[in-house]
């Protein structure tokens, strides 16, 4: 499946996800990357709606981490 079925299986569960949010968690390392097909897009299975549907659950932040405090 492409981008926008992927998108449209995700809001069909009641998750908020735009394109962005699976691009930036791709690149970012929090999912894995698809293969692309021959056109350059990518081609995502079930597994990685799987992985998408966990992160679109409990999107990051953005911003960097704040330093843990010693006590």
């Amino acid at each position: 499946m492409v981008l926008s079925e992927l998108l449209a299986a995700l809001r069909s569960e009641g998750l908020v996800v735009r394109a962005h949010h699976i691009h930036h968690g791709i690149s970012a390392g929090h999912l894995p990357r698809p293969e692309r097909d021959g056109s350059g897009r990518f081609r995502f299975s079930k597994s990685d709606l799987g992985a998408c549907r966990r992160y679109a659950q409990n999107i990051p932040r953005p911003g960097r981490k704040k330093a843990a405090t010693e006590s």
